[in-house]
């Protein structure tokens, strides 16, 4: 769920053409990779955006994928361009899922919403949020921008400033590079681990961990495929640093 800019229809569409292929290899694979071992009757894609990761989702997993967003500009987007008969999209407001009774999800994402948020007020809020519609022993799974590469340029990406430290919560900019000629400038907020974990557990959410993956992960045969599969392979310093950070918890 990205905050009011994404409102706009210019930077809905800019965001919705940028080229997520770090994202993908970097973390949303992890996160296909193990729902689609699982048999869940729903999974709850927050903050879903243009439908992206809720389109993969479906097509990987057998579930039903609640996908919701603030924007109803992005929630449109994803319904024109990424329908599929096992997602459901509709627009969140205040926060609250509604018609959405207790422990009934069986499993929930969450990519790119947090750094979007200036207050933890209400990041506490949607994490609770989330731990109340989940079933006992489900999942959450978390993807943000890793707080640790701040001011890092990678291939796709930079967020924040080189050399700057930045304080908890403060505001930071990142630039996407959405083609060779334009750059999507986003403003987003620093949150460090402790934000996350503290939160997390605050909800309730038990077995709190924390990944960093790197392309060093895989293997030459592995980033051959990826190449393939993706046809990129402008590489930079996504090979050794985490671009992300990656939480998952259990209810």
């Amino acid at each position: 769920m990205i905050e009011n800019i994404f409102k706009d229809n210019k930077i809905a569409n800019q965001f919705n053409q940028y080229n997520d292929v770090l994202e993908q290899v970097l973390g949303y694979d992890k996160i296909f990779s193990y729902f689609s071992g699982k048999s869940l009757d729903t999974i709850l894609d927050y903050g879903c955006g243009p439908g992206k990761v809720s389109l993969r989702l479906a097509q990987q997993t057998t579930a039903h994928i609640l996908a919701v967003d603030e924007s109803p500009k992005m929630i449109n987007l994803a319904k024109t361009e990424r329908a599929h008969k096992n997602v459901t999209y509709d627009v969140v407001e205040n926060d609250h899922l509604k018609g959405v009774q207790d422990n009934t999800i069986g499993g929930a994402i969450a990519c790119y919403v947090f750094i979007n948020n200036h207050s933890e007020k209400r990041i506490q809020h949607i994490m609770a949020e989330i731990y109340r519609v989940l079933k006992p022993g489900s999942r959450f799974m978390v993807l943000d921008t890793n707080p640790n590469t701040t001011g890092i340029p990678f291939s796709t990406f930079q967020n924040g400033e080189t050399g700057k430290h930045y304080g908890y919560g403060e505001p930071r900019v990142e630039t996407l590079h959405v083609s060779e000629d334009e750059d999507l400038i986003l403003h987003d907020f620093n949150w460090p681990n402790r934000m996350y974990e503290g939160n997390l557990k605050k909800a309730g959410f038990l077995n709190v961990q924390v990944s960093y993956p790197v392309l060093s992960d895989f293997t030459i045969g592995q980033l051959k495929e990826i190449e393939k599969t993706y046809h990129y392979n402008h590489w930079t310093n996504e090979r050794t640093k985490s671009p992300f950070i990656m939480y998952q918890a259990v209810k």
